[in-house]
């Protein structure tokens, strides 16, 4: 099932069933489980002000991974490089997204500096970059602004199940 996030009264985030599924297969459930993440790739809807996620990245074996810490190699620099192409130069990329080991997940100071560091220095479209976080039972999703505003994303109930 897609998650539809309202962003503003005029814009929502939705992610697709396919990019839900993959996040939520790397959520810590077990102890062992280290942090996971990949970056969000998808298109700026020109009939509306919405946003859709159709593809992320998951973890490379190039990445570093712990139990409370995830650090993204290039190799999701490359990957969305490459689907970009493949696409026709039409898929964006929107922000990242990782997991956290608790039920309902929210940022640490690291998270906070990390999403500051990348609207100051990726390129994007838009105004704004998306970071969903992945606990064990929810997906919780943040935005910042290129003036650097952050706002907790309120997930809208599903129509479609």
């Amino acid at each position: 099932m897609r998650k539809i996030f309202r962003v503003s009264p005029h814009q929502r985030l939705i992610i697709v069933e396919d990019a839900i599924k993959q996040m939520q297969s790397f959520a810590q459930r077990r102890w062992w489980h280290a942090e996971a993440g990949g970056v969000l790739l998808g298109r700026h809807l020109l009939e509306t002000d919405d946003i859709v996620v159709d593809l992320v990245t998951t973890p490379q074996k190039t990445d570093r991974r712990s139990r409370f810490g995830f650090f993204r190699s290039k190799m999701h620099e490359e990957i969305a490089r490459e689907r970009w192409e493949q696409q026709s130069n039409t898929l964006a990329y929107l922000g990242s997204w990782h997991t956290h080991p608790e039920k309902d997940p929210n940022p640490s100071g690291t998270d906070l500096q990390d999403w500051q560091n990348a609207i100051k220095k990726d390129a994007f479209e838009g105004q704004r970059l998306f970071f969903p976080i992945v606990g064990t039972n929810y997906i919780r999703v943040w935005s910042l602004s290129r003036d650097g505003s952050i706002i907790k994303l309120t997930e809208e109930a599903n129509p479609n199940g």
